[in-house]
């Protein structure tokens, strides 16, 4: 039996809408988080404002991706939780309305709109990842064999508040073995994103901070990186 305890991102944080929230990002491949921070000017030594660890999930060799459907758990307060991403891309009429979506960029790529639900894990039943209304959820647009799915990890996951021109923003570190999976992350209201996003991207490159080639998420530079997949621009 699934856990019952759900709660979707809406629950966890404020809605995203679609016209008010824009997550522009930019994919990090510096050495380490810590050539990074010294690049910004920032001590090196820095800690953390937290540390969890992080899986993902897909089957072996990964399949799911390329369809822009993504499987983690992770904690959040202490309690573990599970969370599936759906990736429309620029058809958002195919995205659910009445989910948690939100417009979100990396680099100077297309915008891709993408929706996600989150639900506690249940400590007792750690085999139970996906609640009933996760699956029915990702099942309207991909069908998922889920006995195949496999995890990638735990690994530890550092964060950093650190002010990058002016904006607030989150510095994310997946250590994965000797591999860091950086990225840089602002939410904006989407009127100034354009602006925002060429402001931090203009202080990154005058500090020398190495910005991805190309520019995608962590989940996809993982894979890659685990010699799973052909170098595809997808932004998970």
């Amino acid at each position: 039996m699934l856990p019952k305890a759900v709660l979707y991102l809406s629950l966890l944080f404020p809605v995203a809408l679609a016209g008010d929230d824009f997550s522009l990002q930019w994919a990090i491949c510096d050495h380490s988080p810590q050539h990074t921070l010294q690049k910004l000017g920032i001590d090196p030594s820095t800690p953390p404002y937290k540390e969890n660890p992080i899986t993902y999930y897909d089957e072996l060799p990964p399949v799911y991706i390329h369809s822009g459907v993504m499987f983690r758990t992770k904690t959040h307060g202490g309690e573990p939780l599970s969370t599936i991403k759906v990736r429309f891309g620029q058809d958002t009429a195919s995205a659910p309305s009445n989910g948690n979506c939100t417009w979100a960029q990396y680099g100077q790529n297309e915008p891709a709109y993408t929706c996600e639900t989150r639900a506690w894990l249940d400590r007792s039943e750690p085999n139970h990842l996906w609640h009933d209304e996760q699956v029915e959820f990702v099942q309207r647009y991909k069908q998922v064999d889920w006995d195949a799915l496999v995890p990638y990890g735990p690994y530890a996951n550092a964060k950093w508040k650190l002010k990058i021109a002016g904006h607030k923003v989150t510095f994310d570190d997946v250590a994965a073995g000797n591999l860091h999976l950086m990225e840089i992350e602002v939410n904006v209201d989407k009127s100034h994103a354009h602006k925002v996003q060429k402001a931090i991207t203009k202080r990154l490159k005058k500090a020398g901070v190495v910005l991805c080639k190309p520019q995608q998420g962590k989940t996809m530079r993982l894979f890659e990186d685990l010699g799973y997949l052909d170098d595809m621009a997808m932004e998970l």
